[in-house]
This record gives structure tokens, sequence and C-alpha cells, in this order.
């Protein structure tokens, strides 16, 4: 066992390398945003329980969208279901959500294309388009720009494109190669057994 104990050190180390979450350049944007429940053309909405945010630019999420722990006290959690897609979910449906902050990869040259999504239960109260591009000025504030999107809570038509929204949960990448590697060692392990 002591001979094989430096390859067995190898292995987890390798492992630790791989599975650990490398370090990334995020943006905690600017300021404290709310959501009220009005949707971009003015009307209330009421009282809602669940926001859905999609990555449509071709860029991924480092982390989720919603932030901070005002969210917590409010019985709120964000969650990163798949690197396309934040959800945020409240224990119960509230009218006011926030202040909090909101996270995203540094733009570069291409500006962040996201769809935001308000829940009430299973129904889509409205949603939108929302882009950032890392700066603010004019008609923006702080580089977001906010059209209304079509309120069809899956495929969208806007400026010419179409696409679906992707909820799945994949199988973390690290839980797989935990795995073969516990299956590795049961493997040695009985190969030693019969080897002695």
């Amino acid at each position: 066992m002591k001979k094989n104990l430096p390859k067995f050190m190898v292995m987890l180390a390798l492992a630790a390398v791989i599975c650990l979450p490398g370090m990334v350049m995020a943006w905690t944007l600017p300021g404290a945003f709310y959501e009220n429940g009005v949707d971009p053309n003015g009307v209330s909405h009421g009282q809602f329980d669940k926001i859905d945010v999609f990555m449509m630019d071709g860029t991924t999420f480092d982390a989720p969208f919603i932030q901070n722990a005002g969210i917590a006290s409010a019985g709120w959690i964000s969650t990163l279901i798949n690197p396309h897609y934040s959800l945020s979910t409240g224990s119960s449906p509230t009218s006011l959500l926030g202040p909090f902050t909101v996270e995203l990869p540094n733009p570069s040259t291409t500006p962040h294309v996201l769809d935001y999504f308000v829940y009430l239960g299973n129904t889509l109260l409205y949603s939108q388009r929302i882009t950032w591009n890392g700066t603010g000025s004019g008609a923006t504030y702080n580089g977001w720009s906010f059209p209304i999107l079509p309120s069809d809570g899956s495929t969208y038509t806007y400026d010419g494109t179409s696409g679906t929204y992707d909820r799945n949960v994949p199988i973390p990448a690290s839980v797989m190669l935990l795995g073969s590697g516990l299956v590795g060692l049961v493997l040695l392990r009985r190969r030693q057994r019969r080897g002695a």
C-alpha cells in the first residue's frame, strides 16, 4: 500500500486541480437593482416568485445573475442551473425584490444579451431583452438597455432572430471525474489483492 501512496496522492491532486473552479473575471454591476413586478410597458403585475435569466449571446454566466445577502434575507435563492441559465426563486410571492446586485462576465468587445422572465408560479407575467456593454451613458443606465420581448416563455422572435431556452440540469464534469476515479481505485485495489 505504501508503494502506491504517491500514485494515489498524485491522482487526488490532479482531480482537485481539475474539479476546483477556476478564477474568472466577473463584473458586479454598480448600483442597486430592484424588481417591482412592473413590466417595461409600465403595467404592474403585482406579486411574483420566480425570475429566469438566460444568456443569449453565446457567452456563459460565471455565477448566478441576481446576487447578495439582501435576496437571502427576503427568502430568495439564486442558482446557476447551467452555464446559460440563472434561476432565482422566492419562498413566498413578493411585489418588491431588492436591492440586489447582478453579476456578469466581462463583456470585452461584445455586449451581453440576456432574456429575463418574471413568473408567479408557472404563469409568465412578462419578459424583456436586456443588453449590457460595460459602459454607461445616454439612454441606458450603466450600459443597460431594456426593450420588450414577446411573453411566450419558451421561444422568442426578436430583430429577425429566434431561439429556445435551455433549462437542462447538466451532470457536472467533476461528479463524472470523481466517479471514474473511485471506480479506478476499486479496480486497482482488486488487482492488488489478486497479485498478492
